[in-house]
């Protein structure tokens, strides 16, 4: 089973997510992805989130895991700090980039306020629903496994 890390962001109060159109299915998940082959979890979300946004991670904690059946990822999602920047935007260098170029499973950035996050078509529920809980009541310090639902 392959493993992906993902990055929780927030600035000035909002949420960066990715909104997903794949396949003809719409959907919002975190910033992120597979790790390569032997490739640290760290790493993989730096390279990731460079990737489809721009940013460069400063800090990154572990708070939540999902394990999700074949052929889906383990989960592990962080929650980041990121440098001053301007604008975020998929690298045209990325795979990301390729599909949006080439029109097919499209990604795009976006910032959403916890209200519009709490109604949006979110990737997991149980992942959606522990975001909202940890907006409202703060991070766990230490990582929760989430249950598949």
């Amino acid at each position: 089973m392959g493993k992906a890390a993902r990055a929780i962001i927030i600035e000035n109060g909002n949420l960066l997510l990715m909104l997903r159109d794949k396949e003809g299915q719409q959907y919002y998940t975190l910033v992120g992805g597979q790790t390569q082959e032997g490739e640290d979890l760290k790493v993989a979300l730096a390279r990731e989130v460079k990737e489809e946004t721009g940013l460069d991670i400063t800090s990154a904690r572990l708070v939540f895991t999902e394990k999700h059946a074949l052929p889906y990822n383990e989960q592990y999602i962080y929650l980041c700090t990121v440098a001053p920047h301007s604008e975020v935007v998929i690298q045209d260098t990325s795979e990301e980039g390729l599909m949006n170029r080439l029109g097919i499973n499209t990604h795009t950035p976006l910032w959403a306020h916890p209200r519009a996050f709490a109604g949006i078509q979110f990737r997991t529920p149980q992942l959606h629903q522990a975001i909202l809980d940890a907006l409202q009541n703060g991070f766990p310090g230490s990582p929760i496994e989430l249950a598949n639902k």
